[in-house]
């Protein structure tokens, strides 16, 4: 230990505040000994008797006294006892305004649901309570050829559940304080699903597995190149070895074979040379193989907990299955809305859906959506959907039809079929007619010349061959007529991208089908989700006009989703969203993004190589 370094060490200090700690009996000095009456655990520990005198001089010659250095072997079992215990810290954020209004209106405009609307909870105000976050310090060993640490710091959000990663407020947490100024402000509980109490040591244990979990991840790129570099200078070393090896057994096979017959004992020890040769190549050859072994190791440091208080209040999100409270928490620090947290894989994100099941879940966390009554179940609650005995499409329980006779469960569409062949389900398969060619239509009569050329919109099915694609002409969209009426549509105009969703409702909660017209590089890509069990309107790409036309081909085809569900046209309402505002309006204006010429040529170039 250096001299700067030992003068800003107190050795005393160190040894009798650890001893104190443990509920030792500390007495002042006294001609500079301490007299130190240690429990009976402890002195077992240290194999020394309970009632020490303790000196930390070197000068000091009284008797019966323990000279206590920095290299005392009890002073190295103090040291170790210490650096087993994490050094956990509390810190607390002070500098914050919590006066913050209209939170719930501020969430409606903010969060966006797919599937559902946001609303206020009746009778609700906003709170004040304390929030925190666990900083979590560990050190991670790589171990292999060479040995590499690196310490990494996590922040988890104690009561959302997920790995903090805005660098915004990553940043403002490094300063905090040492007390809190919001003391008597109420703890806020954890709100992520499967969450435990307050502090709990469950909840604690979760959160550590999920910051290992997002650690891992963290460091898996890292990963990957060491295994890689591991395995090449293996591949090299393994070959250098093997090639040595090669070369020596080469040899005494050669020398071997110079020898004549009768000499059979040279030969016989030519031979175990060989085995023994071969045997220690084995060996050098696996040597290498655990030289270049990776291995990791995860270690907690210690844990640092910062407490913020935060401004939250109830908000209640509901489709026509489900109806959720969720929080929308104001963070003062950054001056913005939390992010609401998937329930299935706890992380943060927009646009998430609300299951049947009362749980919020991004798209790619959902089970299969059921080809019935279209419910949206989440992975939590996938032992809900089932699947029809006959085409084996995913089904709900609630839409599973039970048969009477075999028990088997079917889908609206097969009932009766699950028992049809023999006390077995039927194979769709054998009941697809194998349909003949339509013989072609006889060319119509040559139509007088017109004095101007109409022009004629141009479609393509997507997916099918290039000869079907050179079809031209209009065609109707309306194909079969659905089986339920319409009420109202709402058509959503996005302002910020050629996208246009159009809704056709039963009722206010219930949604008959599902338009939706894309401006992609290869044309208007229109693409429905609806009643029918085939809609010929569905994946279909048309030419677009120029920017002078646009807005009357759409409007054509939104009339003629509007008379396929006859709904009358002041039953349509269209909304025009941009980001998070939303203006709503009783006629359609598309937004300056359908009328960039440059964008519609090359949609009609992209449609022209597709027909060519």
């Amino acid at each position: 230990m250096s001299e700067q370094h030992h003068d800003r060490f107190d050795l005393s200090q160190f040894v009798l505040g650890y001893l104190e700690q443990r509920h030792s009996i500390v007495t002042p000095p006294s001609f500079g000994v301490h007299e130190v009456l240690l429990p009976d655990e402890l002195a077992a520990v240290f194999h020394i008797d309970p009632y020490q005198r303790l000196s930390f001089e070197a000068e000091n010659e009284a008797a019966d006294t323990l000279k206590l250095t920095v290299n005392h072997p009890l002073v190295e079992t103090i040291a170790e006892d210490l650096m087993a215990r994490p050094a956990s810290a509390r810190g607390y954020i002070n500098q914050v305004r919590l006066g913050k209004r209209g939170l719930a209106e501020l969430a409606r405009k903010t969060f966006t649901f797919p599937n559902a609307r946001l609303q206020e909870t009746p009778n609700s105000r906003e709170q004040r309570s304390r929030h925190h976050y666990l900083r979590f310090n560990f050190k991670i060993t790589y171990d292999s050829d060479e040995k590499q640490e690196e310490m990494v710091s996590l922040v988890m959000n104690f009561q959302a559940g997920h790995v903090v990663r805005d660098a915004e407020v990553l940043e403002r947490l490094e300063s905090y304080e040492n007390t809190s100024a919001f003391a008597s402000l109420p703890i806020a509980e954890p709100r992520w699903h499967d969450a435990g109490d307050t502090f709990s040591t469950e909840t604690l244990q979760a959160l550590l597995a999920g910051a290992e979990a997002a650690l891992r991840e963290g460091i898996a790129d890292k990963l990957d190149a060491l295994v890689a570099r591991l395995r090449h200078f293996t591949e090299l070393d393994l070959a250098r070895i093997q090639s040595y090896y090669d070369d020596m057994a080469g040899d005494m096979e050669r020398r071997r074979d110079r020898l004549d017959e009768e000499d059979a004992q040279r030969r016989q020890t030519i031979t175990d040379k060989l085995a023994a040769l071969e045997a220690e190549s084995a060996v050098k050859l696996e040597d290498v193989r655990a030289r270049y072994q990776l291995g990791v190791e995860l270690k907690l440091i210690n844990i640092l907990l910062l407490e913020q208080p935060k401004v939250f209040t109830p908000v209640t999100i509901s489709n026509r299955t489900a109806t959720i409270t969720r929080f929308a928490v104001w963070d003062p620090l950054v001056h913005r809305l939390e992010p609401l947290v998937c329930d299935v894989c706890g992380r943060p994100g927009e646009g998430l859906f609300l299951c049947t099941g009362g749980h919020l879940a991004h798209s790619e966390c959902l089970a299969p959506g059921c080809i019935d009554c279209k419910r949206v179940y989440c992975q939590i609650c996938a032992d809900q959907m089932l699947e029809c005995a006959v085409c084996h499409q995913p089904v709900c329980r609630t839409s599973l039809i039970h048969c009477d006779t075999c028990d088997r469960g079917t889908c609206r569409e097969h009932q009766g079929l699950c028992h049809a062949a023999d006390g077995e389900p039927i194979d769709l398969a054998e009941l697809t007619p194998v349909l003949a060619p339509e013989p072609e239509p006889a060319p119509p009569p040559a139509p007088k010349p017109p004095s101007k050329p109409p022009s004629k919109e141009r479609q393509t099915p997507r997916g099918q061959s290039s000869s079907a694609r050179r079809r031209k002409g209009s065609r109707s969209l309306s194909g079969p007529k659905p089986r339920v009426r319409g009420v109202r549509i709402h058509v959503e105009v996005f302002e910020q991208e050629p996208l246009i969703r159009a809704y056709v409702m039963r009722s206010t909660k219930r949604t008959l089908a599902t338009r939706i017209f894309d401006l992609t590089p290869d044309g208007i890509n229109i693409t429905c989700e609806c009643e029918k069990s085939h809609c010929t309107a569905n994946d279909y790409i048309y030419r677009p006009a120029d920017s002078r036309n646009i807005d009357k081909q759409i409007a054509d085809k939104l009339k003629v989703l509007r008379e396929e569900y006859m709904v009358p046209p002041k039953k349509v309402t269209y909304y025009y969203i941009a980001g998070s505002r939303i203006r709503e309006s009783q006629k359609l204006i598309l937004p300056a993004i359908w009328k960039m010429e440059d964008m519609l040529a090359q949609a009609r170039a992209g449609f022209d190589r597709l027909t060519d």
